[in-house]
């Protein structure tokens, strides 16, 4: 179906179309340089000390897990991790990965975060644009990349480059993050976990590398790099673009939502809302259907009492909301 208004449309314009071109034209598309330039701005951005990009936010979350496992963190010795079942599959799905025991927690009605728990071994996400309330040692900050978030904090925040996030490089993710040692562990983790990264053992001719551990293959390229720090120059007036479509909304729906990824409602009958409003041209979404009721996630739902998620499950929709 052809939407008069869809649910996203990217700002990806000529200026990502040149970035990429000059990316082929240097001859090095593979992680290098445009990687380490776009870490440091970004780390800029969000107050962070250093920033690891990776190939998704999933690999952000799972590296960052692998992370807390190596450092032995006392509240992550624990199998089972407080997380909402009102989220996207990979934030589950890396815990199980990872060897952990996902333990679905309720969500507030008003934020759409989990709610606030005395318990420090938890991944909280900020769902919407909206942050999740209590501290953490990592966050699923797929939603939300606002300036200085990361200033002084303790955890590691994993963020989203997807297209459909406030900022895409059609792909990709990143860990931000004040640790020194954990840095240096996750630019090895993200690539096979060997001592000399992909531009250093062919640019530079250090061709003599190490092994150091088991990693993984998680890393970017620079043609997602270039792209993303394009859309980092953007940021901040796609968020003033966005600002203003929510408080339209706000100011016509009468309510106050304030995160600027998704712009959620409630409705009585959302499949007849969602044939409704398509027949009229405009695509809407649903963000998300719980995940403690799906097939995969059963045996770790038992006994789970989530009220909130569960209504929210059933009425929540998402209008279009992009800087257009």
């Amino acid at each position: 179906m052809n939407y008069k208004i869809p649910f996203l449309k990217t700002t990806l314009g000529e200026e990502e179309k040149k970035a990429v071109a000059d990316v082929i034209d240097s001859g090095w598309v593979a992680m290098g340089p445009k990687t380490a330039e776009f870490e440091r701005k970004f780390a800029e951005y969000v107050g962070a000390k250093y920033a690891v990009m990776t190939d998704s936010c999933t690999s952000a979350l799972f590296l960052a897990l692998k992370w807390l496992d190596v450092k032995e963190r006392q509240f992550f010795m624990s199998t089972s991790v407080e997380v909402p079942s009102f989220t996207f599959t990979a934030t589950v799905e890396v815990l199980i990965h990872a060897g952990k025991r996902p333990w679905f927690r309720d969500v507030d009605k008003e934020s759409f975060c989990m709610i606030e728990s005395g318990n420090s071994c938890r991944l909280p996400v900020h769902l919407t644009g909206n942050r999740a309330k209590g501290s953490a040692m990592i966050y699923d900050s797929a939603h939300r990349i606002e300036r200085d978030d990361v200033k002084d904090s303790n955890a590691l925040w994993c963020y989203s480059f997807y297209t459909t996030k406030n900022m895409t490089a059609v792909d990709g993710g990143a860990i931000a993050l004040n640790d020194e040692e954990a840095v240096e562990w996750l630019r090895k983790a993200r690539d096979h976990g060997i001592s000399q990264g992909t531009a250093e053992r062919y640019k530079n001719g250090n061709w003599n590398y190490s092994v150091d551990f088991v990693g993984w293959r998680e890393k970017p390229n620079d043609i997602t790099a270039a792209i993303a720090l394009e859309q980092l120059k953007k940021l901040d007036w796609m968020d003033e673009a966005r600002g203003k479509i929510v408080y339209q909304y706000n100011d016509l729906l009468g309510l106050s939502r304030t995160g600027n990824h998704l712009y959620p409602i409630l409705v009585n009958d959302r499949p007849r809302f969602m044939d409704f409003m398509a027949t009229r041209g405009v695509q809407c979404s649903v963000h998300f259907l719980p995940l403690h009721q799906m097939p995969a996630y059963r045996e770790y739902a038992i006994g789970s009492k989530l009220p909130n998620t569960e209504y929210l499950g059933k009425h929540l929709v998402s209008l279009p909301l992009f800087p257009a």
